[in-house]
């Protein structure tokens, strides 16, 4: 055995006093996958903006088609919303005034 070769040396292993390869390579091999991995990511997020647009546009599609059928049940739904949170509201800003003997403490 020479002195300068490794025992058990591994032909297709790169030894570790020779380097890999160039530092070049390495980053066009990084970049590259920077770039892949940032496309399929934007290919993703598209595709994904595009589905929520189609149920959004959908539902307003049946939403409208509901109205239409049913103008009174969503009349009188509204109504009743609004009546609930009026008296919600209205009952959650209701304090009562104070009597005399609590204003003058007596």
């Amino acid at each position: 055995m020479k002195t300068h070769e490794y025992p058990h040396h591994d032909h297709d292993m790169p030894r570790l006093d020779q380097p890999r390869q160039p530092a070049t390579d390495f980053t066009q091999q990084v970049t590259h996958t920077v770039k892949d991995a940032a496309q399929h990511a934007t290919q993703a997020a598209k595709d994904l903006y595009q589905s929520a647009a189609t149920r959004a546009e959908d539902t307003l599609v049946q939403s409208k088609q509901y109205v239409s059928v049913n103008p009174l049940a969503v009349v009188l739904g509204v109504f009743t919303l609004g009546l609930t949170l009026g008296c919600m509201l209205g009952l959650s800003h209701h304090h009562q005034d104070p009597t005399i003997r609590e204003r003058f403490g007596w």
